[in-house]
């Protein structure tokens, strides 16, 4: 399992999805003065950001040790989809709108690997569309995971107070439950 820096062709395809998703120039500030690299496992993808000076490092024909992480892990690609890691939704939630902020009762929930329904919901903005990417945020503003939205923003009023508004695609509490 050798890093190898990304192919262009990939990283653009990957930076419109991700600019596309959360905002345009989001993928660029990510990257910041990191350069993008991959480990292959299998037919999984994994996708880092490191300090340009490693570059150097990676290309050295290194036959002593196996990498299986390194830098900032953005995410994995697997059969044309790409999956955002825990890792970098910081990050992230520094440079999109596309925020879900839970109540305590709901972060607890949403942590547990539930999914989220309108009476845990504090905020969220009216332009999300349903199938959007949010990140999820407790009330303190720490990012609890990603969930992907079952309504329209501006629907959300509309909605009894037992109705699903996020499917819990990932949380902090895979951590914990090894998933």
């Amino acid at each position: 399992m050798k890093p190898e820096l990304v192919d262009p062709v990939e990283w653009k395809e990957l930076t419109d999805q991700f600019d596309n998703e959360f905002g345009y120039g989001v993928s660029k500030a990510l990257l910041g003065d990191r350069a993008p690299v991959t480990i292959s496992r299998g037919d999984t993808k994994s996708f880092y950001l490191v300090p340009r000076d490693w570059v150097g490092s990676l290309e050295e024909e290194r036959t002593d040790f196996e990498v299986y992480s390194l830098g900032i892990r953005m995410g994995d690609l697997k059969e044309g989809k790409f999956r955002l890691s825990l890792q970098i939704l910081d990050a992230l939630a520094e440079l999109t709108d596309k925020l879900l902020v839970v109540s305590q009762q709901g972060a607890e929930a949403f942590t547990y690997s539930r999914s989220i329904i309108k009476e845990s919901v504090i905020k969220l903005d009216s332009h999300l569309k349903r199938g959007q990417r949010v990140i999820v945020l407790n009330k303190d503003g720490e990012v609890l995971g990603l969930a992907a939205l079952s309504v329209d923003g501006n629907r959300l009023k509309r909605l009894a107070s037992d109705r699903l508004v996020g499917k819990n695609l990932v949380d902090i509490g895979a951590y914990l439950r090894g998933a």
